[in-house]
């Protein structure tokens, strides 16, 4: 199965196609109450730079397709937690091989590119967090030997309250040079995670912003293996589910959310279908599965 091209990504359609058919752009968002239209969408201009458009920086390798083992680290913050809570539960019912797969995670509550990028590489001690796979990785060290490993796959995020500002992307070049320098995977890709936005009473216009920062990203930074968690936050809060993912305004409920997150993530760095994931939280019934998970894919170049 091919991943992703450059100018694609998956994105999940959760329950049924036609309850979650609704976009950001069907009708204009509101706030609160919803009677009162929102002032401030997001404003393109902040995508100006001033770089030529044929500037790229990175040319990603192609997502590896391997026989022997699959080694992936996820960078991020408490996000990253929320998209892997379930992610061994799904892989060790996948039918995938176990003993050839290793899932990381590096996470810090609020992290940014530049916070990762300030971090000390040489001398602080660091533990990574084991999220699935019986393969073994180095867990614990400081963050250059950590990265300092054949990793086939990286994923990285931007902290949600700057997600939507390509300024904040500025730092990209710098935080891909680091990661690219360290790891010993010469073939090494880099993956981006685009999160949800907050609640969308509280911030309806930020996904929008997301998408149009993540569709900058890949052209000029060259990261095209999407992960369009918030996506598929945002298809899902047009169903029947309503506005009702987040349990504090900012991250995913136990439940529905953290579970649509891992179901994006699990379909892109396995390359397996999550139509046939067997596993599902104990509070969610057979039936509610059924009801139409699925996977599209969709052109954003």
């Amino acid at each position: 199965m091919s991943l992703l091209q450059k100018t694609t990504i998956l994105l999940l359609l959760v329950f049924t196609i036609s309850s979650c058919s609704k976009t950001i752009d069907d009708e204009i968002p509101t706030k609160g109450d919803g009677t009162e239209p929102v002032e401030n969408r997001f404003d393109y201009s902040t995508l100006e730079d001033g770089i030529p458009e044929s500037v790229v920086y990175h040319v990603n390798p192609k997502f590896p397709v391997r026989t022997d083992s699959l080694r992936i680290l996820a960078i991020g913050n408490s996000f990253t937690d929320d998209a892997m809570q379930y992610m061994d539960d799904m892989v060790q019912l996948s039918g995938l091989d176990y003993d050839r797969l290793a899932i990381y995670s590096l996470t810090e509550g609020s992290s940014s590119f530049d916070v990762w990028i300030g971090k000390d590489y040489e001398a602080s001690v660091i533990q990574l967090r084991h999220e699935s796979g019986g393969a073994q990785m180095k867990s614990k060290g400081s963050l250059h030997e950590l990265l300092a490993q054949n990793w086939d796959v990286i994923v990285i995020q931007q902290v949600s309250n700057l997600s939507f500002d390509w300024k904040s992307f500025s730092s990209l070049k710098e935080y891909e040079e680091k990661l690219l320098t360290y790891c010993t995977n010469p073939s090494v890709c880099l993956a981006f995670q685009l999160v949800w936005s907050h609640a969308a009473k509280e911030m309806p216009y930020v996904l929008e912003g997301n998408i149009a920062c993540c569709k900058k990203m890949m052209k000029r930074y060259g990261i095209d293996i999407i992960i369009p968690s918030g996506v598929a936050i945002q298809n899902a809060r047009t169903s029947f589910l309503g506005d009702n993912l987040n349990r504090d305004g900012h991250h995913l409920n136990m439940c529905e959310g953290r579970y649509i997150a891992a179901l994006v993530l699990y379909e892109v760095i396995t390359g397996k279908s999550s139509i046939g994931v067997h596993y599902h939280p104990e509070n969610m019934t057979d039936f509610m599965c059924k009801r139409g998970f699925g996977i599209i894919i969709i052109i954003i170049g």
